[in-house]
């Protein structure tokens, strides 16, 4: 038996299914939002989690269209103004600074945890979002006009159009049929949480060495968040460290730029990538890490996730004004030749970052630091960080040209 008809079904309550949840009943569709857990509340004595990302500026917008990132400052966020990354005894050294493009900030860094929680405090409050909580869906299908999910609880419900926001290993994506690609690093990341000697910063660095990048993201006063990518035996001997052998030991191999630290908390997990062979069936679309990981080098998950929602937002949107069955695959194509596209260049664009900055061949470190030495040129970073923030979209004019030869 049937327990109520929505307009949308996401399987998937992070970041990315709330978020088109909060845009999708903007449009005044009914939504359901299925989800195992919810999130922790926050408080601001809470230790910082370690599942942090750099959100954009773009994906700022998309917050604040909902009053979602109005909900977040309240809780707490970091603003970026500059980022740096160099290479170990080379001479390309590139700094990014938001002055460069007029802007206040390169984007903040935010606990996934308080992102999503903003976002669920926003769609409470909106009449055309149902979330269901804990509400596991075990199947789900298409049959006629009509696609079903059903749950644990033995409930069934129904949609025009089922939304995959379910992340990687994604049930919906692998009940609908829709193979992926993946591959696999040799490196690992490690993930840690400290205090620094020096007061909040407002800079993220990254510098590339021969076992791999070392970076550190700020957070809100005296805290950041260490990563250290590296091969995955020796992550995984970092990680059985105590915190205060750990801390003795990044001081040791990270710059000078990092200064003294604390470590508070930490974990590790493995490099892969994949992407989703089709994005889009009739009433299905896939989103976020059900549809691509990528490597998480530049820290772009999150974000591509989010240009995800607002392309898929802007498509129903579309079809809907034209009078169009905004649920069929013909019409949905528009948003996968578009994100797709993009989501596989900036795949490669980790890849290439990847494995040029983890060989050591002479010629090939020459190379490397003659492009970063390159993109030092005045116009080409103006280029680079309106690309990184989002102020310029790779899917428009080429992009969506090339796009339909990605397949």
């Amino acid at each position: 038996m049937t327990e109520k008809s929505f307009d949308v079904l996401i399987c998937g309550g992070g970041m990315t299914g709330a978020g088109l949840a909060s845009v999708l009943a903007k449009q005044g569709l009914t939504v359901a939002v299925f989800e195992a857990q919810k999130p922790a509340e926050f408080d601001l004595s809470q230790a910082f989690d370690l599942r942090i990302s750099a959100l954009s500026p773009q994906t700022k917008s998309v917050l604040e269209r909902t009053d979602a990132w109005q909900k977040l400052q309240a809780m707490r966020a970091c603003p970026y103004r500059r980022m740096r990354v160099w290479e170990m005894q080379g001479f390309g050294d590139l700094t990014f600074d938001a002055t460069q493009v007029q802007a206040s900030e390169l984007g903040h860094i935010v606990e996934n945890r308080v992102t999503q929680l903003a976002l669920w405090q926003t769609i409470a409050d909106m009449p055309e979002v149902t979330v269901l909580c804990p509400e596991k869906p075990v199947k789900t299908y298409r049959q006629g006009d009509q696609v079903f999910v059903h749950t644990e609880a033995g409930k069934t419900y129904t949609g025009k159009l089922l939304v995959a926001a379910d992340g990687g290993p994604s049930m919906v994506r692998q009940q609908f049929g829709i193979g992926v690609n993946r591959g696999q690093y040799e490196q690992a990341c490690l993930v840690v949480s400290v205090n620094t000697a020096l007061g909040q910063q407002d800079i993220t660095w990254q510098r590339f060495t021969a076992t791999g990048p070392q970076a550190f993201l700020p957070l809100p006063g005296q805290h950041g968040s260490v990563v250290w990518y590296h091969h995955a035996d020796e992550v995984r001997r970092l990680n059985k460290l105590s915190n205060e052998e750990l801390a003795q030991e990044i001081m040791s191999q990270f710059p000078q730029q990092l200064g003294q630290i604390e470590v508070l908390e930490k974990s590790y997990f493995n490099l892969q990538k994949q992407h989703a062979q089709d994005y889009v069936q009739d009433g299905l679309a896939l989103i976020g890490d059900a549809a691509h990981m990528i490597n998480p080098l530049a820290g772009q998950g999150v974000n591509l996730g989010f240009q995800d929602v607002a392309c898929l937002d802007e498509v129903i949107a579309d079809a809907r004004a034209a009078g169009k069955d905004w649920w069929r695959a013909d019409v949905l194509q528009d948003y996968q030749q578009r994100r797709r596209w993009a989501n596989r260049l900036m795949m490669q664009s980790m890849d290439a970052f990847y494995h040029g900055f983890s060989n050591e061949q002479s010629g090939l470190k020459w190379l490397r630091n003659g492009v970063l030495a390159m993109a030092n040129l005045t116009p080409i970073k103006r280029q680079v960080i309106r690309y990184a923030m989002g102020m310029q979209d790779v899917t428009s004019t080429a992009g969506k040209v090339l796009g339909r030869w990605v397949g």
